[in-house]
């Protein structure tokens, strides 16, 4: 037995497999560090000590490349990535960019280049298999590796076994590793639950195409007409749109109330959606006191007094609109900051962030592609932004005017009369507009019937009805004449008498004016109204009237008053109606409260 000299000046190096073509050398000199020997021993001892009571988490894929620590699901160093699909801690490649000083830096893997824009957050916990066995194993080989130091440290045969030990050590510890790699079956788990959620909007397409073919059935006598409206006589018989078909006339109509509720003391509330299905009402709010910060609120609708504040980047600034997905779990925010933002209701942060050329006024998911979306701009322009590219629209179509966009909803496709293409209906100040996404070169048109109606203020649609409700302000005459969209300085009152009109959209390109009634609206606040449809019921129109600060809602096609609610002392700025399963919830909200009614069989 061969013993090594303590006073080597040479020492001899010995090539143990690292696995995957790598070989690694272990010198004297680096046993000696091992064995404790020296200040830079020391130091690498307490990492290696660190690193064991870290639970092994430093197996490959767990670690950033660049501090070579495990990155975190949360917080400064959470797992992100490049686009060129590198993983490191968030605050460690952010600091990595920020040294090119507004150049674009290289991902230090591969050399792409990238920005700080680039960086994704990555919420995917990864998947290790846990085995006791080897665990075990390790922790014994280990023992024996402490009894082996202190038994000799020049022993040649010894230091082969030790260097035998550590090879299966290292072995050992690679078979758990690649146990790593199974987070990668984490994406193809998405890829099937976004699979399952177009299966079920296929769906829900299926049962409203049926419905839609059972009213489009009493249809047939009306023949074919260019685009434009019939006549309410043709549509809904004699009796000034009070007729009903004989279809429906079997079922028995139900008069509808509604009554209150909860009601929630917020302040600075601008707009809110409802998530029905989860039960989660977000509220976008802005906060005086904070310097005019703009925040949002998640309410637990089933105990009301719960919610959380979500505070939003000051680049966001003022949100225009929201809406919650039809699958639920994500709400899209327009926002002046000329951003176009997705909401995680988990997670509470912005998941997505689109930069856009102008402030955004209006926002909508699309009823027939839930991975496409929609803004409308200030400037009279509408966007086509598809989820799954997170950097620049799909399509940039202008408007008819260059006045903002302050409404959007996306048209159901009806396959029975041969729509393939992505429909939409807009509102501005010059009113509503139908947009046919699917050929940029068409232009938009103006709904057949409400041309030179005034200043267009709110538009209300239902997608299971196609009723149509837009409602208008009169035009300002300036001193020379002309037409002026914006109030008067001049003007005492605030508000004054409009107009509300009934469009009914039929068999997909036809628009049916029905009727139109007169209202009291505001000449500086642009209010949100909606549709209620409910089983049984006549459809009912709901809207905050500007003189008595209530809910008033009209019954549907003849536009009569059929409930006043409690008033607000404050101006109403937005009313949204969700349904799940049968039940429904009426909401509206003004700067001081949040009112939440139920419907009532009368």
């Amino acid at each position: 037995m061969f013993r090594i000299p303590s006073d080597a000046a040479t020492p001899t190096p010995m090539q143990i497999d690292g696995g995957e073509g790598h070989d690694r050398q272990i010198t004297g000199e680096e046993a000696s560090e091992e064995q404790g020997y020296g200040e830079k021993g020391k130091e690498e001892k307490e990492k290696k000590k660190k690193k064991k009571e870290l639970g092994e988490s430093n197996l490959d894929g767990l670690c950033c490349s660049i501090c070579m620590e495990p990155w975190a699901s949360h917080g400064d160093h959470q797992a992100s990535c490049l686009p060129c699909g590198h993983v490191y801690g968030m605050s460690c490649i952010i600091k990595w960019i920020q040294q090119c000083h507004g150049y674009p830096a290289k991902c230090p893997q591969c050399n792409a280049k990238c920005i700080s824009k680039d960086v994704r957050k990555l919420f995917a916990s990864p998947v290790v298999v846990h085995n006791e066995g080897l665990q075990k194993k390790i922790e014994s080989l280990q023992t024996e590796i402490r009894s082996l130091k202190n038994e000799g440290k020049g022993n040649m045969g010894e230091f082969l076994m030790y260097s035998d030990i550590c090879l299966c050590v290292i072995n050992v510890r690679k078979y758990i590793g690649r146990s790593v790699y199974m987070r990668a079956g984490l994406l193809d788990v998405q890829d099937k639950l976004l699979d399952v959620q177009d299966n079920l909007l296929n769906e829900l397409h299926q049962v409203k195409k049926k419905q839609a073919d059972l009213e489009n059935a009493t249809l047939g006598g009306m023949g074919s007409k260019p685009l434009g409206f019939f006549s309410a006589k043709e549509s809904w018989g004699e009796n000034n749109g009070h007729h009903i078909d004989s279809n429906i006339s079997k079922q028995e109509i139900l008069p509808c109330s509604f009554v209150l509720q909860q009601e929630l003391a917020v302040e600075g509330a601008t707009l809110f959606d409802m998530d029905a299905s989860y039960q989660i009402l977000i509220l976008a709010r802005r906060i005086s006191g904070m310097g005019g910060t703009h925040m949002l609120n998640k309410i637990n609708l089933i105990c009301p007094h719960e919610n959380e504040d979500i505070q939003l980047p000051k680049r966001i600034r003022a949100i225009k609109d929201l809406r919650v997905s039809p699958c639920g779990r994500l709400t899209l925010l327009a926002s002046l900051g000329k951003k176009l933002s997705i909401l995680s209701h988990g997670s509470n942060e912005l998941v997505i962030n689109y930069d856009l050329q102008d402030p955004a006024w209006s926002c909508s998911w699309d009823s027939n592609n839930p991975s496409y979306i929609y803004a409308g701009l200030q400037n009279g322009m509408l966007l086509t932004f598809d989820m799954r590219r997170t950097r620049n629209p799909l399509q940039c179509m202008i408007g008819l005017t260059s006045r903002p966009i302050h409404t959007i909803y996306s048209l159901i496709n009806n396959p029975a009369f041969g729509q393939g293409a992505h429909k939409l209906l807009t509102a501005s100040s010059i009113g509503p507009c139908v947009w046919n996404t699917g050929c940029a070169r068409e232009r938009p048109f103006l709904v057949p019937g409400l041309e030179n109606q005034g200043i267009c203020m709110s538009l209300a649609y239902s997608p299971s009805s196609d009723d149509i409700v837009a409602s208008y302000r009169p035009k300002i005459l300036a001193s020379n004449g002309a037409t002026s969209s914006q109030s008067s300085q001049s003007s005492t009152a605030l508000n004054t008498v409009g107009s509300q009109v009934l469009v009914k959209r039929v068999a997909g390109n036809f628009y049916n004016k029905l009727g139109s009634t007169s209202t009291n609206v505001s000449y500086v606040q642009m209010t949100k109204s909606t549709i209620i449809n409910i089983e049984n019921c006549y459809p009912i129109f709901a809207y905050g009237d500007e003189e008595t600060h209530g809910l008033r809602l009209r019954a549907l096609p003849n536009l009569s008053d059929s409930q006043n609610l409690k008033p607000h002392q404050l101006p109403i700025l937005d009313v949204k109606y969700a349904h799940s399963q049968g039940s429904g919830l009426l909401g509206c909200i003004s700067k001081e409260k949040l009112q939440l009614f139920s419907p009532k069989y009368m």
